[in-house]
């Protein structure tokens, strides 16, 4: 399944997901809503399999339809009283304040989050999301959502458990190779692609430090560039437990969006 970022949105994402053998519909489910302020984004998982899994999983995403400028405690709160008379479900939530860009996240259940910070030198280089035990719908626990500022090229993961959290260690030690490349890069042997990254030092620029790597990395593609596309797929498919209902989404944030002429 593809995503592609809508014209003018301020993300581009991507996701990817599997049903389990033997059923015919997936219990994870994702959302993106976009406002000229806020855009929510959202996994939500469905507990068990198959329709009723599925079923509880659309209530959530109904409700997060509806209230997607809401708070994220709030939203939380509401699929709660939503979901008591299904299966469940395990949710995480990400907002994402165009105004003073930052992001607000909390999940309940074992929905993984993780934002990759685009500037190699930022420290932590990566954040998680926190997940608070419990399950929607059934059993709520004392709701606390964090807010971290977000940068133009940072990327957000969000997996459900059918993935296996190994992709992350995966992930950071490609953005560590690719920044390792860039030091290793001499400006006498390489002097057009050294004046290339030193013109958008700005912005972060793995392409072409990319193609030059001896080694293949996670972030190499056809076009030098990883898609989020490409790496919920990459994630998916590779880190994919196979028997359980499975899904990845991989949103890159592009910035404040611009007034269209």
């Amino acid at each position: 399944m593809s995503k592609k970022e809508k014209h003018n949105s301020a993300i581009e994402y991507g996701v990817a997901s599997t049903t389990i053998p033997g059923q015919t519909e997936s219990g994870d489910l994702c959302i993106v809503k976009e406002s000229e302020s806020t855009i929510l984004i959202g996994v939500v998982d469905g507990l068990g399999h198959g329709g009723e899994a599925a079923s509880a999983a659309k209530k959530a995403i109904k409700v997060l339809e509806e209230h997607f400028e809401s708070s994220i405690i709030n939203m939380v709160k509401l699929c709660h009283e939503s979901l008591k008379k299904s299966r469940g479900a395990v949710i995480a939530l990400v907002s994402i304040n165009l105004r003073d860009e930052t992001i607000t996240w909390l999940s309940v259940g074992n929905v993984e989050g993780m934002l990759l910070k685009a500037n190699p030198e930022t420290s932590p280089l990566y954040e998680n999301i926190i997940m608070r035990s419990g399950a929607v719908g059934y059993r709520l626990p004392p709701l606390y959502a964090s807010v971290i500022p977000i940068s133009r090229g940072d990327i957000l993961i969000l997996s459900t458990d059918g993935i296996s959290d190994d992709y992350i260690p995966r992930v950071v030690a490609d953005v560590r190779y690719a920044h390792e490349q860039m030091h290793h890069l001499d400006e006498k042997n390489n002097p057009e692609l050294f004046s290339e990254i030193t013109h958008h030092s700005k912005e972060p620029v793995y392409s072409e430090i990319l193609l030059q790597a001896s080694e293949p990395t996670l972030f190499r593609s056809s076009s030098g560039d990883i898609s989020p596309q490409e790496l919920a797929e990459y994630i998916g498919k590779r880190f994919g437990k196979g028997n359980d209902d499975a899904l990845v989404m991989v949103a890159k944030y592009l910035g404040k969006k611009t007034s269209e002429t």
